[in-house]
């Protein structure tokens, strides 16, 4: 039972954290933080298209994960954190 609710939450984080990558680097929060303020010399970097979609194909892995984990929920022996 534990293995299985270890395997709800994998899948829910691998979901929610695909999605926030998918979606913060195209929003105005990614472009005005804290970091780029502290750090202005790695704001060419990091407001690159390049480097936003590179964050982007990391955030399309994890849903994939994600996704991949939801679809082999029901076999016990399959999973990150199955016994």
């Amino acid at each position: 039972m534990t293995s299985r609710i270890l395997n709800v939450i994998y899948i829910i984080y691998s979901l929610e954290v695909g999605v926030a990558l998918l979606l913060l680097p195209w929003l105005g929060i990614w472009d005005n933080n804290l970091v780029l303020y502290l750090c202005p010399q790695i704001e060419p970097v990091v407001t690159s298209p390049f480097f936003k979609g590179a964050v982007m194909g990391l955030g399309i892995d994890n849903v994939l994960i994600g996704l991949h984990e939801v679809i082999h929920f029901r076999s016990a022996s399959h999973g990150l954190f199955s016994s």
